[in-house]
């Protein structure tokens, strides 16, 4: 498959600016990003990840490095603050992101505080890669779920809503299973409240993969000369509809029902999804090497940038942390080749790549730009 692709200048969707106070090691900074290649060097440790963890954070709610969002709070301080600025073909957006050691964050969307997290999904889209997401393929089928949930639900505040009444659905169930009391009375009421949103999320998770596939295969045979084929499977309930999915978690769960009870948690449902990855008809994470797996693991990001296009109308913001140097010289050159016309921010320890802009990061501070 061939992606249609825009000339190599055109560009939808950019973050202008973020600023920051008491964000990780920056007591304060702002910096104001260009459309096209944004490089943001320094030496180990100064705080490039940093800045551009704090443009995903913003766009997506969640940080790409950790689960405990008071974890971003400067170690002397008590709150934080983030603010990205960004320009869609629909507008101007500004997301701010309150953070406190005692409270949950707080965030605003052009100055009107939202009520839901799944508000924030959407408004400002990013892709982020760096060497740690090698666990998307090489780790357990939670981190591929992990990757589909991030992706679609930027892409669906349904599939998100769906997705956190499924887990809330869920360990209810399990807790009840744990209990042994009165299941056969109590746990179909769990498990039609089950069902109903894990249909929605089988669905979206599978139109996903079935999207992304082809893709991935693309752009794996690009960064690799033809040398490769990509191959992605979904494995998960995949029934015609939502419809056909819900009778089908309804079912497997009755089916289950004894095996569940004597396990003591749920064994059927999305939890349990997975997409298989395989390279020339072999199993990546079992038989890939490392290079291999890198590759795979760049080739399904950069899928998802399409499918980002494709559903949202614009390429989302990409975000290379620490990934340039983990590549060889033309799996680098072809992956810049691949980013020209999106708006990218990469973190490197020197300029070796074209770049439109640069951002020197010293102990926390933005000495130039």
């Amino acid at each position: 498959m061939t992606i249609t692709r825009k000339p190599d200048n055109f560009i939808e969707m950019v973050i202008q600016s973020v600023e920051l106070e008491n964000f990780r090691n920056y007591k304060a900074a702002c910096a104001e990003f260009v459309p096209g290649v944004n490089a943001v060097v320094g030496a180990n440790a100064q705080g490039k990840t940093n800045l551009v963890e704090a443009v995903y954070f913003a766009c997506t709610g969640r940080s790409p490095k950790i689960s405990k969002d008071k974890e971003l709070i400067h170690f002397d301080r008590d709150n934080a603050y983030v603010s990205v600025t960004g320009a869609r073909l629909c507008g101007r957006e500004r997301i701010e992101i309150y953070l406190t050691r005692a409270d949950n964050k707080r965030v605003s969307i052009n100055a009107t505080p939202i009520k839901r997290l799944g508000e924030l999904l959407g408004v400002l889209d990013a892709v982020f890669f760096s060497p740690e997401e090698l666990k998307i393929i090489k780790e357990g089928p939670s981190e591929r779920r992990r990757y589909m949930d991030v992706a679609v639900s930027q892409l669906s505040r349904r599939y998100f809503y769906a997705l956190n009444r499924y887990h809330k659905a869920l360990l209810q169930r399990n807790r009840l299973l744990k209990t042994g009391k009165s299941l056969k009375e109590t746990l179909p009421v769990w498990d039609a409240q089950l069902a109903e949103p894990g249909a929605v999320v089988a669905a979206a998770r599978c139109a996903f993969a079935h999207t992304l596939a082809p893709l991935a295969c693309e752009a794996h045979l690009f960064l690799t000369d033809g040398k490769e084929a990509l191959a992605l499977a979904y494995e998960g309930i995949n029934g015609e509809n939502e419809k056909e999915n819900e009778a089908a978690i309804l079912d497997g769960l009755a089916r289950g029902f004894a095996k569940d009870c004597e396990n003591g948690y749920t064994g059927l449902g999305p939890h349990k999804d997975d997409i298989q990855i395989k390279v020339d008809g072999r199993d990546i994470r079992v038989y890939g090497s490392q290079g291999q797996q890198r590759t795979a693991a760049l080739s399904l990001k950069l899928a998802e940038l399409e499918v980002f296009k494709s559903e949202a109308g614009e390429y989302p913001v990409l975000i290379l942390d620490d990934v340039l140097s983990e590549l060889d010289a033309s799996r680098r050159q072809k992956l810049l080749e691949r980013a020209r016309g999106i708006q990218t921010l990469i973190t490197d320890t020197a300029v070796n790549f074209p770049a439109d802009k640069t951002f020197v990061i010293e102990a926390g501070k933005i000495i130039g730009n």
